[in-house]
C-alpha cells in the first residue's frame, strides 16, 4: 500500500468515529468493492455536510452527527431534499472542512453544478445501499423507503470537442513546456522578495524542477510521483516502477530531458538530510521536522500552483501537467494506443480526448465549405 493510501486509510478510520453505525456499514461495503480511501473520505465530507444541515434544520432530534438514526432518514420527505438542493445552490456561507474543523470562506461563490451533483450522488449511493443492499438480522433492509430515488441529478454531458477546448486553455504546449521548467529552476527566484524565500527556493528548486519535469516528460499522476522509492527508479532504461489505480503494477517511461533534471536532484537529495532508512525519492523538511521525509501530495499541488501563477498560467495544476504531456505526445506521436499504455488508461476513449486539443482539421474542413463567389 502506498504512503498516501496508508495516510488516507488512517484518516478514514479517524473520521468514521463521528458518524452513525449505518454509515460505517456503508463504508465497509464500499471497501469490499475496492473503493479507494481517498474516495471514501470524499463521501464522508458530503455526508457530514448533509447531516449538519439536517441538525440545523431540525430534521432530527440529534445534537451531533453520530446520534442521527435510521428513523430520521426514513422520515425525510422529497420537499426536504429539494430544500437541501436550494441550500447548496444558494449557499454563500462558511463551510467546514472535515479535516481542518474550522470555517473556510467560500469566496462568495455558489456551489457549482458539478459540486452539487457530486454531493447528491454521494447521498444517492448511501440511501440506495441502506434501502436495497443492506440486511439486518431479520433479512430486512435498514431503510424502508429511499427518498433520494426521487431526486434527479442534472446531466453535465460534455462533447469531446468541448472537453478538449477546456483542456487547451489550461495546459502548456511546445516551447512553453521547456520555458516553464526553466522558470521553475531559475526564473522564479526574482519573485522571492525576502532572503528567507530565496533560501527556501534555492533549497528546493532541484526537487521542484525534477518533479515537474518528470510529470511533463512521462505523464505521471502526482500520487505516482510522490510514492516513488529509490528502488523504483530504473535510470538506465528511463523507467519507473509504479502502482496504478486499481493496484495495477506498471513500468512506464520518461524522456531523456526529464531524466537530466531527475539526476541533478538525486545528486542534491542529501541536502534534506534523510535517514539511511528513508527510501522516498522526493523529500521535504521543515523546522518542526528537519529530517528529510517523503513530500506530501498537497505540498506538490500547492507548489505547482505557486509556480503556475507566477509564470502567468494561474489555472495550472499537477493534473494539467499530465494533460500537457498527453497533448504534446499525440502532437509528435499520433498513436493513441501508445499514449494509453504510457498513461495507464483502461479505456482508449479516455486517451482520445487529447486527440482534439490541438486538432484544427475540423475548423479547416468547415472553412473549405465556404461557397465560391
Amino acid at each position: 500500500m502506498s504512503v498516501t493510501r496508508q495516510r488516507d486509510a488512517l484518516a478514514l478510520l479517524h473520521e468514521m468515529e463521528q458518524f452513525p453505525w449505518f454509515v460505517e456499514k456503508y463504508i465497509e461495503h464500499k471497501k469490499a468493492k475496492k473503493q479507494s480511501p481517498s474516495t471514501l473520505l470524499a463521501y464522508l465530507r458530503d455526508y457530514q455536510y448533509f447531516f449538519q444541515w439536517m441538525i440545523a434544520e431540525g430534521l432530527t432530534a440529534a445534537k451531533q452527527i453520530k446520534a442521527i438514526t435510521l428513523e430520521d432518514l426514513n422520515r425525510l420527505k422529497k420537499e426536504d431534499l429539494e430544500s437541501y438542493l436550494r441550500y447548496l445552490a444558494e449557499s454563500h456561507l462558511f463551510q467546514r472542512s472535515i479535516f481542518l474543523k474550522k470555517p473556510t470562506k467560500s469566496a462568495g461563490k455558489e456551489y457549482s453544478d458539478h459540486t452539487i451533483n457530486r454531493k447528491i450522488s454521494s447521498l444517492k449511493s448511501l440511501f440506495y445501499y441502506l434501502s436495497a443492499l443492506s440486511e439486518d438480522e431479520h433479512g430486512e433492509s435498514y431503510l424502508t423507503r429511499n427518498v433520494m430515488a426521487k431526486i434527479q441529478v442534472s446531466s453535465e454531458a460534455m462533447t469531446p470537442l468541448a472537453r478538449a477546448h477546456a483542456i487547451r486553455a489550461k495546459i502548456l504546449i511546445d516551447e512553453e513546456i521547456q520555458q516553464f521548467v526553466d522558470f521553475v529552476y531559475s526564473g522564479y527566484l526574482r519573485y522571492c522578495d525576502t532572503m528567507k524565500k530565496q533560501q527556501y527556493h534555492l533549497l528546493n528548486r532541484e526537487r521542484d524542477t525534477a518533479i515537474i519535469a518528470l510529470i511533463l516528460s512521462g505523464g505521471f499522476r502526482v500520487s505516482e510521483v510522490i510514492n516513488l522509492n529509490l528502488s523504483d527508479l530504473i535510470l538506465e532504461k528511463n523507467q519507473v516502477k509504479i502502482t496504478r489505480k486499481g493496484k495495477k503494477e506498471d513500468a512506464p517511461f520518461f524522456s531523456d530531458w526529464g531524466k537530466a533534471y531527475l539526476v541533478r536532484y538525486l545528486e542534491n537529495r542529501h541536502k534534506y538530510k534523510p535517514s539511511e532508512q528513508e527510501e522516498a525519492v522526493f523529500l521535504a523538511c521543515s523546522p518542526s521536522n528537519p529530517t528529510g521525509h517523503r513530500i506530501e501530495l498537497r505540498s506538490v499541488q500547492k507548489m505547482v500552483k505557486k509556480y503556475g501563477k507566477a509564470f502567468g498560467v494561474p489555472d495550472l495544476s499537477v493534473h494539467k501537467l499530465r494533460h500537457s504531456f498527453a497533448t504534446q505526445f499525440l502532437r509528435l506521436n499520433p498513436d493513441p494506443h501508445q499514449l494509453q499504455a504510457q498513461l495507464g488508461h483502461s479505456k482508449i476513449d479516455t486517451t482520445m480526448q487529447y486527440a482534439h486539443v490541438l486538432d484544427d482539421t475540423l475548423s479547416k474542413a468547415i472553412n473549405r465549405t465556404t461557397p465560391v463567389r
